[in-house]
């Protein structure tokens, strides 16, 4: 049983002081820079209160537990063993009849505890964070750029996988500007504006486009005013309207896969990459120690410290970007999502667990 000896217990405790006080220091970082680009709009808007601001940063924590617990793990494993290499705690230990792959044990503990925590996280916590953290800022962010850019488009999924694309919204009037309801590939309704109310969808200089024998768009009909009876609204159809499928749950990622009927040829790959991204990414907590315990259990006068850790560093950094990089690959089947998402981690995860043989085993 793990942690039932007292050199376990001690070695566990040792990584957990480092690896909150790196999470704690990552963390403050990132909430500092967010907070310098937010100032503003947290003094200027009355309606936000401390309690919002913890909850925000709560969230945040949330959203980015999939980058900053793997990162505190990747240098607490670094430090302690390099510590322990140097009071000479690592040979007393295997002189003791203990191998490397048991010294490790609490390493990899804690690395499972970190992927647990963040399969939850994807399941049950991102969801909802994400989609506060989208909200919030529509609320309240005014001056930063998120809050103040405006969008050339946007786009309203309905039930019924027909899309309605507006420019603008007038929520004086509550109308919709310049809209195009996409039935099929070969219908299109054009008009001038939309009533945003769901129980009477009103549109004004209406178009009715058909695809003729040509393959070319055609005005089949055309009213000043028209009654759209046939919508098929969401829940809430002046809100967003759409959750994006980086803010849904892992088990609603794998609903859409079985059941292909409620996702259309373009948009079974991108849910597909957005799977097999949740479903890889948490394994990153393993994957740090498997790659970075092996350079720290070597023995000698001079172990290139500062040079570990910077390229522990950089190679995190660049293993994380890279993997955002294949996600619009895989969306955009530039390459198969099996191809862009599993490939770079088990390229990574053989070569490192080589050298992990060659060393611990």
């Amino acid at each position: 049983m793990i942690l039932k000896t007292l050199w376990e217990r001690y070695l566990f405790r040792e990584l957990l002081k480092v690896f909150f006080l790196f999470l704690g220091c990552f963390f403050f970082l990132y909430g500092l820079i967010d907070y310098s680009l937010h100032m503003q709009d947290f003094i200027a808007d009355k309606k936000i209160q401390l309690s919002h601001i913890v909850i925000y940063y709560l969230f945040q924590f949330i959203k980015r537990a999939d980058l900053l617990l793997p990162l505190a793990i990747l240098i607490a494993t670094l430090k302690v063993l390099f510590s322990m290499s140097a009071r000479g705690e690592l040979i007393a230990l295997q002189a003791a009849g203990l191998s490397a792959k048991k010294i490790l044990r609490p390493f990899f503990f804690l690395g499972v505890l970190c992927a647990l925590f963040n399969f939850v996280s994807t399941e049950f916590l991102m969801p909802a964070s994400l989609n506060h953290l989208d909200h919030f800022r529509e609320q309240h962010f005014k001056h930063s750029y998120r809050g103040h850019r405006k969008e050339p488009i946007h786009v309203l999924p309905l039930k019924d996988r027909s899309k309605i694309i507006y420019q603008t919204e007038d929520k004086e009037k509550k109308l919709f500007l310049d809209v195009f309801w996409v039935c099929s590939t070969d219908e299109m309704w054009r008009m001038q504006s939309l009533s945003t109310d769901p129980l009477n969808p009103i549109g004004t200089y209406v178009d009715h486009l058909k695809r003729n024998a040509d393959g070319n768009f055609e005005k089949a009909e055309s009213f000043d005013q028209y009654r759209f009876a046939k919508f098929r609204w969401q829940p809430d159809p002046t809100g967003k309207g759409y959750i994006p499928l980086e803010n849904r749950k892992l088990s609603e990622l794998l609903r859409l896969l079985v059941q292909k009927t409620k996702t259309t040829a373009y948009e079974y790959p991108q849910v597909l990459t957005h799977f097999l991204f949740k479903l890889t990414m948490p394994w990153l907590a393993l994957l740090v120690v498997v790659a970075g315990a092996p350079f720290c259990l070597r023995y000698s006068r001079n172990l290139p410290i500062f040079f570990t850790y910077a390229i522990a560093l950089f190679g995190f950094v660049a293993f994380f970007a890279m993997m955002d990089a294949v996600v619009i690959l895989g969306e955009n089947l530039v390459l198969s999502p099996y191809l862009a998402i599993l490939l770079p981690f088990l390229i990574c995860l053989a070569a490192f667990g080589i050298k992990y043989r060659k060393t611990v085993a």
